[in-house]
């Protein structure tokens, strides 16, 4: 077996919804029912007290919002506090009285999927909020203080009011994050402040991003825009790239600076230092979080037993396939890929799909490199989710750092690309979706298509069957045991011990093991969404094999799963039934 995988970040969506337009698309495979009005203004009332609850999540939602008829309020981050979660159940849950009084049965067939999603999301916040200090704001990897400079990065810049707006947006940072401070602080009278190791990794991790102040990303990406902005003077530029420059080595660094004094503090005082369920209740919020995250209806013990099984059929067939190519595992070994350099990469990926998956018109796309400063810590790669209105602003990162193979590139490009991320999310923006559902979206459907998609892609270069089969089978066997160990650590309560011998069983070493253990100890339900999302399209597909024999095409299922866009696994499901239906 390979070695274990390293997370990549899940896709950057920041708010809850976004605007809708009531009407449903026509087209013969919708339903065509009346669209309910009140239920399109509904939502929209929904999109209109949400989308504008701070200034990130408004600018990443639309590049445009006065389009739209939405006017930018104050500029801040917004507020993050037990107290502003609490305060927020009873409107969340009088949203779901009033989205209960729809007549289901009468919506379109898009409108359900969207009532399905809004039911989701509702029901998720009404559980997850039940449990007081058990969120997270901070992570190694997925954290907001990880997350942040990329975001601030790539800030667009459509307008010179743009540019005054994220200028005062990135001096409110210190602010914003001595909120998160007294969250994490309230959080350890509480007894939920995260273990001592996690704390140590994420100091470690703000120590690193802010060494060379000087240097900061957010000065040189900064300087880099508003020197190619259209429209400025020279003063112009020099005056803000000097308001940057203050910003951030008084604002930007102090916060980072205030949250290692802060984890500093606090750092021995978690009263729980295993996983999720040493928590009190901690199961069950992490069964929550787990249903909320994966979008699937398994319950854990039914999640652990698809994982177990594919990791054993993947063995089995593995084995089976070296037992009648005694070459194979030397081919394995010498795999190489049709292309390394990103760029050519992404070319040869676009052209390689065009059997099995919809054409879609060219979209523009950039290939960027993660900072120095966050190398160690940010995953392999990972696709930011463009505004609504501007489509065609999609910015993939690859992470350079040394401890990744360059080997693997190919595979991560088609997860984060073609026919992963990218991809999916450009077409179904191309389908003209209710903008509400495109943002509804759950990271078991992303992420589980962003890994059917990098398994595919041992298909898509090339490799003969058998080998391109035990390519897949063995990153599936990987994938499926990551999945086995966070909920032995969050659901079964696994030590390091624990989770040592589970892996040793496989032929992984105590020192790679203990590293895997700390990693899944940090971020709960982080590989789920990856490994459940993957197995649940495994499952579709072999639902809709079965169903329809030889009227089965990769191109025909995979055009019904970009044209639905993210859902639910139970909408996609009975979504999918209905297709079969109509074909049948």
């Amino acid at each position: 077996m390979n070695q274990p995988i390293k997370r990549r970040v899940l896709p950057l969506v920041l708010s809850f919804c976004m605007l809708l337009t009531c009407a449903c698309k026509k087209g013969e495979s919708k339903q065509q029912t009346t669209p309910d009005a009140s239920f399109g203004e509904y939502v929209t009332e929904l999109y209109r007290n949400e989308v504008v609850a701070d200034t990130l999540t408004l600018h990443y939602s639309l590049a445009h919002p006065e389009n739209y008829g939405i006017t930018m309020g104050e500029v801040a981050y917004g507020n993050y506090s037990q107290k502003e979660v609490t305060d927020s159940m009873p409107e969340i849950e009088a949203s779901r009285e009033k989205l209960l009084t729809f007549d289901y049965d009468t919506l379109c067939e898009e409108d359900q999927v969207l009532y399905d999603c809004i039911l989701f999301t509702i029901d998720a916040n009404l559980a997850l909020g039940k449990y007081e200090y058990y969120s997270e704001p901070l992570g190694p990897t997925t954290g907001l203080q990880a997350q942040l400079p990329v975001l601030l990065a790539e800030y667009h810049f459509y307008t010179k009011e743009d540019i005054e707006t994220y200028l005062k947006l990135i001096s409110c940072t210190k602010d914003y994050f001595s909120q998160i401070a007294q969250y994490e602080r309230e959080k350890s009278a509480a007894g939920t402040f995260m273990s001592e190791s996690v704390a140590e990794d994420i100091i470690n991790q703000c120590k690193n991003y802010i060494e060379n102040p000087k240097e900061n990303l957010l000065i040189e990406c900064f300087n880099d825009k508003v020197e190619n902005f259209d429209g400025l003077s020279r003063d112009e530029i020099i005056l803000y790239e000097e308001q940057n420059r203050d910003a951030v080595l008084n604002s930007v660094i102090p916060a980072y600076e205030l949250l290692i004094d802060t984890l500093t503090e606090l750092k021995s005082t978690a009263l729980y230092n295993g996983g999720v369920c040493s928590l009190p209740d901690g199961a069950e919020y992490f069964e929550e979080l787990v249903r909320y995250q994966t979008g699937s209806s398994k319950t854990i013990k039914q999640m652990q037993k698809r994982l177990t099984t594919a990791v054993q059929s993947s063995l089995v067939s593995m084995s089976a396939a070296q037992f009648s190519d005694t070459e194979l595992f030397d081919r394995y070994g010498a795999l190489t890929y049709p292309e390394n350099d990103p760029a050519k990469g992404l070319e040869f990926l676009k052209n390689a799909i065009k059997e099995d998956f919809p054409a879609m018109d060219d979209v523009d796309y950039s290939v960027k490199y993660v900072h120095k400063s966050l190398q160690e810590y940010l995953s392999p790669a990972m696709y930011l989710v463009p505004p609504f209105d501007d489509r065609g602003n999609n910015n993939i990162y690859i992470n350079q750092n040394p401890d990744y193979s360059s080997d693997d590139l190919f595979t991560t490009l088609a997860h984060e690309g073609y026919p992963g991320h990218l991809y999916q999310n450009v077409y179904y923006l191309g389908t003209d979706p209710q903008p509400l559902q495109q943002l509804l979206r759950t990271s078991g459907y992303t992420e589980g298509w962003g890994t059917y998609a990098e398994l595919y892609s041992y298909a898509l270069a090339g490799f003969d069957e058998t080998l391109a089969k035990f390519c897949q089978d063995n990153m599936t066997t990987i994938l499926s045991l990551y999945g086995l160990t966070e909920i032995g650590i969050h659901y079964t309560g696994w030590d390091e011990k624990n989770t040592t011998k589970f892996w040793g069983d496989y032929g992984i070493d105590e020192k790679t093991a203990k590293e895997i253990y700390q990693t899944v100890l940090a971020e709960p339900c982080s590989y789920l969404p990856y490994c459940i999302g993957y197995l649940e399209f495994l499952d579709l597909k072999k639902l809709a094999q079965e169903e329809l024999g030889e009227d089965f095409t990769p191109l025909a299922f995979h055009t019904f799963l970009l044209e639905l866009g993210p859902a639910p696994f139970a909408t996609v499901k009975t979504q999918m039934e209905r297709w079969i239906k109509r074909i049948k």
